[in-house]
């Protein structure tokens, strides 16, 4: 992935604080949920441009803007800023009204990672230029309209700009960027690793074996048909369509891990536990927190190589709408649709820590 580029457009420096429990004297960035643009934050307001039209398979730039109009010094986790590197899927992009498919990083997070903390200072703003076609479907000729959205760990809106539009000519299929070995072995059931050492390759092959485990567990649990206080507390109210779908994604994911070609790359240094390409099954890239985490448990190796399985579009197509166990167990009090669809929800149900029946 490209390296970040931010630019303060203002003397005051950003301050990283790595820990999201520091203390402050300065407000702290609030929660919104006022969908209105140009901002979702009275303080801060976000603003995208882009050029008229694009020709060819010239790159789609969005020029985003960010800028603290209060009196005040304003923390903001980085996360919720955007992302040159396109970590995580901030705008809501749409062709002729249709919304296109986003083919960037799914990332497991968890919420014991501290995310960095920038004070943007009063009057201070920050300018990012972001490759929209690397990791959004702009492969077809169309008017398409852009919208920055970033969101908190409970999948509320936390920064949102007004819609600004660009119509491509002559595009070329989107080659996702970012990959450099994306071959899978011909022979199914069968384990490669790219820049692994034989210590993570140990590793590597018991987590896999325990996020099948947890797989299979689920899926015999959805099968059995009796569902209780385990389904409930992940998934929300109980519905046929809705337990319908959660069985097909344990049955999905479990096969995926019993018979699929899948391929572990171990060269990431993030401070994330994984990630992977939706569209390009079965590759999963494990990094720094992966290694810390228990073998099975809440957010362990086990439960995280499950996360990671079931966002591939062959399999679940799950999506990262929340992150950690209380914002999932929210999803399924509020809104069970993102909740069966969410992958946390099913790693914490695969889990299953603390038990429950």
């Amino acid at each position: 992935m490209a390296a970040t580029r931010r630019s303060a457009l203002s003397a005051a420096a950003a301050i990283l604080l790595f820990s999201l429990g520091c203390s402050t004297d300065k407000p702290s960035f609030t929660e919104a949920a006022d969908a209105n643009p140009p901002s979702t934050q009275n303080a801060l307001d976000v603003s995208v441009s882009l050029a008229p039209e694009v020709r060819g398979a010239e790159s789609v730039i969005a020029h985003v803007t960010v800028i603290n109009r209060s009196t005040s010094t304003v923390d903001v986790p980085e996360s919720q800023l955007p992302s040159e590197d396109l970590e995580t899927q901030q705008f809501v992009v749409l062709r002729d009204g249709e919304r296109v498919n986003y083919e960037g990083p799914h990332i497991k997070r968890g919420p014991s990672i501290g995310d960095a903390i920038i004070s943007i200072a009063p009057g201070a703003a920050y300018s990012y230029d972001i490759e929209l076609s690397r990791a959004y479907d702009l492969s077809r000729d169309g008017r398409y309209s852009v919208v920055f959205e970033s969101r908190d760990s409970r999948a509320q809106t936390v920064l949102r700009s007004a819609r600004q539009e660009v119509r491509l000519y002559g595009r070329a299929a989107l080659a996702t960027s970012g990959i450099a070995d994306r071959t899978l072995s011909a022979l199914t059931s069968q384990i490669t690793y790219a820049r692994c050492t034989t210590t993570q390759q140990t590793a590597v092959r018991a987590a896999l074996a325990q996020a099948e485990t947890y797989a299979i567990n689920s899926r015999s649990y959805m099968a059995a048909n009796n569902l209780a206080d385990r389904y409930t507390w992940w998934f929300g109210a109980v519905t046929t369509a809705n337990a319908s779908r959660v069985l097909a994604n344990f049955t999905a994911i479990a096969d995926a891990f019993a018979t699929k070609p899948i391929k572990v790359d171990c060269g990431c240094k993030k401070t994330y536990f994984a990630y992977v390409y939706a569209n390009q099954p079965y590759t999963i890239y494990v990094c720094k927190a992966f290694w810390s985490a228990p073998l099975a448990g809440t957010d362990s190796r086990g439960g995280t190589l499950v996360h990671e399985m079931s966002h591939f579009t062959v399999v679940a197509g799950t999506g990262d709408f929340a992150y950690g166990q209380s914002a999932a167990r929210n999803l399924a009090l509020t809104n069970v649709s993102q909740a069966i669809a969410n992958a946390d929800n099913h790693e914490y149900f695969a889990e299953n820590t603390p038990a429950r029946q």
